[in-house]
């Protein structure tokens, strides 16, 4: 019987263009530019800003690769780590929902720069993508959350092996070289979610060392280097070493592959922040929609999934009182209460001077939680929300979403799409660029891939 990692292989090795659906390529092009746009505005994070002085400083003499938002070019792998760390930094990627994976921002930079090094087609360049997409959520899926109750992040352990799969497709690896690139990837898989402790730059870190790991596995097995054939179910293999084993469920990690289609299951994020919280601002903008006034409010008890607490809700201290911008996006009573305040939440509302706001303190501290009921919550298909708010008069008002906006089965439009992605680039880049970028990756496969990288570089 073949290994996990064979299986993946023979699907790789089969995978073809012509034989992937419509909606499938449809979706793929809109999680791709997403992307491009998420990283362009990331790159004027610190995360990111810091991170290409450092690469810059060890790549200084192999600079191809277009860096996404900059004036920057770097070696393949340099560069994808760079776009990877740009496109996480602001915690506005996507999501698939049930695996607890954001692959986006570790395939694109893969397929964007491997890519480009290798002048691939249009068509190398989506197959890639998807085929990368629909093994990452498949280990994400069966290890069911435990690799987060773990204390991992999910999206670096299921990650590194999109990314080999992406780099392995484009290339053009055998079916053994793809398997010991998988088991290779096995020892340089990493990240640990301890930087919820000081909210430090180490998740952003996760997604673009995936992205150059996957890669630099992938050459290493096309050169003749090995890696274990047993890596996913072995006695030592990343489901027994990062995940409870006795809770994962393997049957899922070769699932359906070519009849159930993950990559047409990825949310799309509606606001720059954790992706467990969207919910429940969505929740407080119906009591805003409703006319309540912050005013009247005297409690907003949240329920809370227990894995989603580790991230949004503890310790909670800290959490009612981030002392960073980047701590404040996995801030429940913070997010809570910025939205009650100020109607809305975006770019803006990560700056210093709101950290310090009395009325965002004076509401955060209204904020309590407990757990969800596990018999009734949609969580991990879902990531919903349920609020019970308490006014000064006695009356409790009960709100609650659990398909979370821009899940598949709730999603954004395509025009909201556009506008996100104009919004991450404007003042970036020249409306020309943003236009020219959007028409080049949704004519795909017939634009290319160099088409979309140049216009992704700032002038600013």
């Amino acid at each position: 019987m073949k290994t996990i990692a064979e299986q993946y292989a023979e699907f790789l090795i089969q995978l073809n263009y012509q034989q992937i659906p419509d909606e499938v390529i449809f979706s793929a092009k809109r999680h791709i530019l997403d992307t491009i746009g998420v990283a362009i505005r990331g790159r004027t994070h610190e995360n990111a800003v810091n991170s290409l002085k450092g690469l810059l400083e060890v790549n200084k003499n192999a600079q191809f690769i277009p860096v996404l938002g900059s004036k920057s070019k770097l070696s393949t792998e340099y560069a994808a780590l760079s776009n990877g760390i740009a496109a996480h930094c602001l915690d506005f990627d996507d999501t698939h929902t049930d695996s607890i994976v954001h692959g986006s921002t570790i395939i694109t930079p893969v397929v964007l720069a491997l890519g480009e090094e290798l002048n691939s087609s249009g068509e190398e360049l989506l197959t890639a993508f998807i085929g990368a997409w629909e093994v990452a959520t498949r280990i994400g899926l069966a290890s069911r959350g435990t690799f987060h109750k773990r204390g991992f992040h999910t999206t670096s352990i299921a990650g590194i092996f999109g990314a080999v799969a992406a780099a392995s497709k484009l290339l053009h690896l055998s079916e053994n070289e793809i398997t010991n690139a998988l088991g290779l990837a096995g020892s340089q898989t990493s990240g640990i979610n301890e930087y919820l402790s000081n909210s430090s730059s180490s998740k952003s870190m996760h997604a673009g060392w995936s992205a150059f790991s996957g890669i630099l596995s992938t050459r290493f097995a096309k050169n003749g280097m090995t890696g274990p054939h047993s890596v996913f179910e072995g006695r030592d293999g990343i489901f027994k070493t990062y995940g409870i084993f006795d809770e994962c469920d393997l049957s899922l990690a070769t699932n359906s592959l070519f009849e159930t289609w993950e990559t047409t299951r990825i949310s799309i994020k509606p606001y720059p922040c954790c992706h467990f919280a969207h919910a429940f601002i969505d929740c407080i903008g119906s009591l805003l929609e409703k006319g309540v006034q912050v005013e009247a409010i005297s409690a907003i008890k949240c329920y809370v999934p227990e894995i989603e607490q580790a991230l949004i809700c503890e310790p909670f201290a800290e959490k009612l009182r981030p002392v960073t911008t980047y701590g404040a996006k996995f801030s429940l009573p913070f997010l809570l209460a910025t939205k009650l305040l100020d109607k809305k939440i975006n770019h803006n509302t990560f700056v210093l001077e709101n950290l310090n706001r009395s009325d965002i303190k004076a509401i955060s501290d209204l904020v309590s939680y407990e757990s969800a009921d596990a018999t009734t919550t949609m969580f991990p298909k879902t990531f919903p929300g349920h609020l019970l708010v308490t006014l000064k008069d006695g009356k409790v008002i009960t709100e609650r979403l659990d398909i979370n906006i821009g899940h598949p089965d709730n999603p954004i439009s395509q025009d909201l799409l556009l506008e996100k992605f104009s919004d991450n680039c404007s003042g970036l880049i020249s409306e020309q660029a943003i236009k020219k970028i959007i028409n080049s990756v949704m004519l795909l496969p017939k634009s290319s891939i160099k088409e979309i990288t140049d216009s992704t570089q700032t002038t600013v």
